[in-house]
């Protein structure tokens, strides 16, 4: 997986640390009986328009991701054994639960990757 650095709003953006699961295998394991991301961290999975929390060791925030950025939908708190997805998305962030709303995001806002390896927040 590599690790990046995502932009989550403008002015005043916040960078998140994102680690990205682009190959099938890192896709299909994704969070499953791994710690939960810290706060200011996540994993992006792309291609993916729904995603499961089987074997997920707490509850998720999921966002939902268009290409060009656009936040689709925000899930909070999903728990474990559970499925949410968007028909339109390109990509999930999986985040630990209660950033989602710490971050602000909400549907419409546009996500943008930035250079800085580290992410971490401003």
């Amino acid at each position: 997986m590599r690790r990046t650095g995502l932009v989550v709003g403008e002015p005043g953006a916040v960078r998140l640390r994102v680690r990205r699961a682009a190959r099938v295998v890192e896709r299909l394991i994704g969070l499953i009986a791994q710690p939960l991301p810290v706060a200011g961290a996540g994993l992006w999975i792309e291609p993916c328009r729904a995603v499961h929390t089987l074997g997920v060791r707490g509850p998720l925030d999921l966002v939902f991701v268009a290409r060009s950025g656009e936040v689709l939908r925000v899930c909070e708190g999903v728990p474990p054994r559970r499925v949410r997805g968007a028909l339109r998305a390109r990509a999930v962030l999986e985040l630990r639960a209660g950033e989602a709303h710490r971050l602000g995001l909400r549907p419409g806002m546009r996500l943008r990757w930035t250079d800085d390896p580290k992410g971490g927040q401003r």
